[in-house]
């Protein structure tokens, strides 16, 4: 594993993220780098210029009912559904409200909401944000998800994304490929470092990772 690089934000120098590359597993996934937002996920200061920039692509030009974060990013949607809520020439949630809630995971990989939440959501125009954004299953999962409680998906936010597209939805992110540029993500047994016979360095999940 090789020491931490800091990659900063094209749109703002005070968000960043710290890269360590590596194997790293989990069972459904592997990377050969860890992507290190703790500081967007825990600083209140970092957040909130985090949450600003989330917040830009929807401002002007779509209502927010909800958001949906997942991975641990429930202090950047409070941020940001502050930011959304701001007064302002051509802010169209000012004087509403927006709800935060998380998914359940469901064995099987889907997504559900508990029952004392289904009022709540039913028919609101939705915003999922997530810490990053690697392949089509969050999006499906979420889709559907949102599709069975008739909520309509109106974004998707990210801090890190693969692609500036997926499933047919634009992913607004801090960072992207483009960003870092040698990230690589792998099914397990399409691992191309695990074919290649090298051992895997850490486990790692949305809070951070245990070296092995």
């Amino acid at each position: 594993m090789e020491n931490q690089i800091k990659v900063t934000s094209k749109y703002n120098p005070k968000i960043s993220v710290h890269i360590t590359k590596g194997h790293f597993a989990t069972n459904s996934a592997h990377r050969n780098m860890y992507i290190d937002i703790f500081d967007l996920k825990s600083s209140s200061s970092v957040a909130r210029e985090a949450a600003r920039e989330l917040a830009l692509p929807y401002l002007g030009n779509t209502v927010v009912d909800l958001i949906v974060y997942m991975d641990g990013t429930e202090i950047l949607a409070a941020y940001m559904a502050n930011e959304l809520l701001q007064a302002g020439s051509g802010v169209i949630n000012e004087g509403s409200e927006i709800y935060l809630l998380a998914p359940v995971n469901r064995p099987d990989g889907s997504l559900i909401f508990h029952q004392n939440l289904h009022e709540k959501i039913r028919n609101k125009n939705v915003v999922v944000l997530t810490a990053t954004m690697s392949t089509g299953a969050t999006v499906k999962s979420v889709s559907e998800c949102l599709s069975y409680y008739s909520c309509k998906l109106v974004g998707i936010s990210s801090v890190f994304t693969v692609a500036e597209e997926i499933e047919g939805w634009k992913i607004h992110a801090l960072f992207s490929t483009e960003d870092i540029p040698d990230y690589r993500f792998y099914t397990p047994s399409e691992c191309v470092m695990c074919k290649e016979g090298k051992n895997i360095d850490a486990l790692f999940n949305s809070e951070g990772y245990i070296k092995l």
